[in-house]
């Protein structure tokens, strides 16, 4: 018997998810948010209340809006059907941090329509379809000017670590 979990998700998030998966996504070990969302889930504990019939309280709050999963048999009998409140928030982190990722590497691109960051940022920002309510131009370009020093910084500094094991195949 298979279901499906309506996952309260932050509007901008759910648009992401709307344009990489379609209407509905479903549950795999393939993909990144499938597997991430797969690794969370959890069975129903028959003596607590809260995890038999989950509350709907994110859902009903208007920051977050339902985006449906289809889960089929074999991960509900072994992964469950259950997320709390907490791994929701997270997931919605989760995501959030990999749109930004993925509008850095937009920008960055080398095949990049504009040279000008204010214009590829629109650009991503209007592929995604994310409004100016849900995903504002002002934090995506704030977060870009932050967040570039530092992986440049990452990506030129050499880690001073000795390894501790080698595997030789």
């Amino acid at each position: 018997m298979s279901a499906r979990i309506l996952l309260p998700l932050w509007p901008h998030v759910k648009q992401y998810l709307t344009v990489q998966y379609g209407k509905e996504m479903a549950l795999s070990d393939r993909g990144t948010v499938s597997f991430l969302l797969c690794q969370m889930l959890e069975k129903h504990k028959k003596k607590d209340p809260a995890t038999v019939r989950p509350s709907q309280k994110l859902i009903d709050n208007l920051k977050y809006f339902g985006y449906p999963v289809f889960v089929g048999d074999s991960y509900e009998a072994s992964r469950g059907l259950y997320l709390d409140n907490k791994k929701i928030i997270k997931f919605n982190e989760a995501v959030d941090d990999m749109i930004r990722e993925e509008m850095y590497r937009w920008c960055q691109h080398p095949n990049a329509t504009d040279d000008v960051v204010d214009f590829n940022i629109n650009r991503f920002r209007d592929f995604y379809g994310f409004s100016e309510d849900d995903l504002p131009f002002g934090n995506l370009k704030r977060w870009y000017y932050r967040e570039r020093p530092r992986l440049e910084k990452r990506s030129t500094e050499k880690p001073d670590t000795k390894p501790q094991l080698i595997l030789i195949y």
